[in-house]
């Protein structure tokens, strides 16, 4: 059984707090259903086996993590588990890494919806999502099934956005962009008081993606991790000059996003 795994643009992304260890956002994250996405294999073998070019040791894999979350959940529900465990996922990575496109997470959250699919687990779409706040910041998103979404909290708490479905035009420099070091960086700004945690954005959770950015050119004002970012890595800025209007910031970086049809 294959599936796509498509990865997330964030139209705005701001940083209104600082709770239990945890960045607190207000953002809204729309799936980009575009030429860009892995492929996930998955087949039943002997013994669980995970296949694919992800540049980390199995432990520290989300797709793993995913794994026995998902089991410890059957386990205390009384389910049986012995298929899971016999699981072979073979992924095809096109998704870049550090890239603020969120391709761990889409890995993760869609092994979630893949195995409830494939093994007939029966699942609801809120099981899904609850089992994926025990395994990594966004993969609630991509657990949901959501096209679009305003999240918050540490990027585990999701309200559905029913808007027109955009399509973005997804450009990715050749430079990867290490999430914790632009939140040091963030934080590093609040220490030093040379910047302040947003307000809330509750007008933003209300309009439509596509206004949003239409109303609001600035990338900065959009991504709040967009100037930490530059600190960390000079050339975004670079990046975006060349780029110019009508180009936004992704996540943590490094890549930018645009509406097709747009300049």
């Amino acid at each position: 059984m294959t599936f796509r795994v498509y990865p997330k643009v964030n139209i705005f992304l701001k940083i209104v707090g600082f709770e239990a260890g945890f960045h607190m956002l207000n953002s809204r994250f729309v799936l980009a259903q575009g030429s860009l996405y892995d492929e996930m294999c998955i087949t039943q073998k002997d013994s669980f086996c995970i296949k694919g070019d992800f540049g980390c040791e199995i432990q520290e894999n989300l797709i793993f993590k995913a794994k026995c979350v998902l089991s410890e959940y059957l386990s205390q529900q009384g389910r049986e588990t012995l298929g899971l465990e016999s699981l072979h996922i073979e992924v095809q990575k096109r998704i870049p890494q550090g890239a603020g496109l969120g391709g761990g997470s889409a890995n993760a959250g869609t092994f979630l919806r893949g195995a409830n699919e494939f093994l007939s687990l029966g699942l609801r779409e809120d099981e899904l999502v609850g089992i994926a706040k025990h395994i990594g910041a966004d993969v609630s998103f991509f657990a949901s099934g959501l096209m679009s979404a305003n999240v918050s909290g540490k990027g585990d708490r999701i309200e559905s956005m029913q808007e027109s479905v955009l399509e973005c035009e997804i450009y990715t420099p050749s430079l990867f962009c290490n999430t914790k070091s632009v939140y040091k960086a963030f934080a590093d700004s609040i220490r030093d008081k040379s910047r302040q945690y947003s307000l809330p954005t509750t007008r933003w959770f209300c309009m439509e993606s596509k206004e949003i950015l239409e109303s609001q050119p600035d990338v900065a004002e959009l991504n709040d991790l967009f100037e930490s970012a530059c600190v960390c890595y000079p050339y975004l800025k670079e990046v975006a000059d060349e780029l110019g209007q009508g180009w936004y910031f992704s996540g943590s970086g490094s890549s930018f996003f645009k509406l097709k049809g747009e300049g």
